[in-house]
């Protein structure tokens, strides 16, 4: 899974490919330019997605966990100055306390199997400016249902093989499937705490420099995406949201005690 190549860019050292992941956004198109506004990409050693959640919070995947984060705000390209486009730094990172894909043997660190609460909250240092191109947007207040249609977006690898990024936003449609799809799958764990989400005969998926974006079911924000095959878009291996719904009252509450 995506997981592993995190572990070993970190062993190796990489620092110039997203966590986990093998290519792109497959299968996708470019999102009509300011459809996201609560899309922002995430720069640190590697390149993340976020969601703004509230003008002082984005919502990401701890796996993209790092010391240090840039935020782009109000983005569609992601190297062309726009009308929209703000920047902020993070002050604070609060990866989810239960979240640990790693395991201890003989002092040192190998890969887990389950890679459950993956979800990290950065408090930006200044507020969100709302604008046109810049929105929150609400957490989930239902279950998801399956065979939802969900769209997914992030700026990851245009090139199966190669780190090439695209200019602009890229969206991707997918359906959300039940979690026996993905416990069929995968190796790992699958809880009740992930969505399973993608095509079965694959061709559209999300990938590396995806984590951490918006999973947006029926027109509800419902997951983070987490982690998948590689390669990404093969045939019966749909890839992992972190399940919202299950975290809001853990969300709501580290933003009440850091305002």
């Amino acid at each position: 899974m995506w997981f592993l190549s995190l572990f070993l860019a970190l062993s190796l050292g990489g620092i110039d490919a997203a966590p986990p992941g093998q290519s792109r956004i497959v299968g996708g198109y470019k999102c009509e330019k300011n459809s996201q506004p609560w899309q922002v990409a995430i720069i640190n050693e590697y390149l993340c997605g976020g969601v703004l959640i509230d003008p002082s919070w984005v919502i990401t995947a701890a796996h993209c966990y790092s010391d240090y984060y840039h935020v782009l705000l109000g983005r569609n390209n992601l190297f062309k100055d726009e009308p929209f486009a703000q920047y902020r730094f993070v002050n604070q990172s609060f990866p989810h306390p239960d979240y640990n894909p790693f395991f201890m043997k003989n002092h040192t660190l190998f890969p887990g199997d389950d890679y459950s609460n993956d979800l990290m909250l950065l408090h930006l240092s200044k507020p969100a400016d709302i604008t046109d191109g810049v929105k929150v947007i609400d957490l989930p207040t239902e279950e998801p249902k399956v065979g939802s249609t969900c769209l997914a977006s992030g700026w990851s690898s245009t090139k199966p093989l190669e780190w090439e990024l695209p200019d602009d936003l890229q969206c991707v449609n997918i359906h959300l499937l039940s979690n026996e799809k993905c416990i069929e799958a995968y190796e790992q764990k699958v809880t009740d705490l992930m969505l399973c989400a993608g095509e079965m005969d694959g061709r559209k998926d999300t990938c590396k420099g995806d984590s951490g974006g918006p999973l947006i079911c029926d027109g509800v924000l419902q997951g983070i995406t987490s982690g998948g095959a590689i390669p990404c878009g093969k045939p019966k291996t749909p890839a992992i949201y972190a399940k919202l719904i299950k975290f809001t009252s853990w969300i709501k509450k580290v933003m009440k005690e850091n305002p």
